[in-house]
């Protein structure tokens, strides 16, 4: 499904204000919110997992905010309670979570704009042109005459690709978990998978 563009797009025109991203863009960044989201229910289960039935460090836990500090108090309850090879498995894909993380803070954490829907009524005849992520406030312009760039190109292509690369970690996360770490999940020795 996300190698190939969507057919059709719902109707844009009941918003009252039209965003600057042409419907296949909108379409691929709300694939890319969905994929981390999924990643970060999984971390969050599994960390919840490793604590256990222990109320102070499930406390301490609910205390953290952030992904990045999120992803350290998981791995540090891998390092302490994980069992190999689940642990061995998910602290693997710690870089790539990492990396992704900073794609999806680009993604979710800046202003879009500059492009246009061809068929939005605020296209008024122009074609549909791609959006971008615009500058964050305060950040500094090259050239003279300094002009607002778009800081990171992120076309449909890119955007679809971040979110295949998401959905591949998704696959390595319950690949990884189904060895022994798995949130609610269970294998029996019959290799059949069980809801726990």
């Amino acid at each position: 499904m996300l190698d190939k563009e969507p057919l059709w797009y719902p109707s844009r025109n009941q918003f009252p204000t039209q965003p600057g991203v042409p419907d296949k863009q909108l379409w691929a960044i709300g694939m890319v919110v969905v994929q981390w989201s999924q990643i970060e229910w999984f971390m969050d289960m599994s960390t919840r997992q490793l604590i256990g039935d222990d109320q102070a460090v499930l406390a301490e836990y609910e205390k953290v905010r952030g992904f990045q500090l999120k992803l350290a108090f998981w791995k540090i309850q891998l390092e302490l309670k994980g069992k190999d090879p689940a642990r061995s498995n998910f602290l693997a894909l710690v870089p790539r979570m990492q990396a992704l993380s900073t794609q999806r803070d680009e993604v979710v954490h800046r202003l879009w704009g500059g492009g246009m829907e061809g068929t939005s009524p605020a296209a008024a005849g122009v074609e549909t042109t791609e959006g971008g992520l615009l500058p964050k406030p305060g950040e500094k312009f090259k050239g003279k005459p300094p002009r607002i760039p778009f800081s990171w190109k992120a076309s449909f292509i890119r955007l679809r690709r971040m979110a295949i690369e998401m959905s591949a970690l998704n696959r390595d996360l319950f690949t990884a978990g189904m060895h022994g770490g798995a949130p609610h999940v269970y294998v029996d020795t019959g290799g059949q998978v069980s809801g726990g």
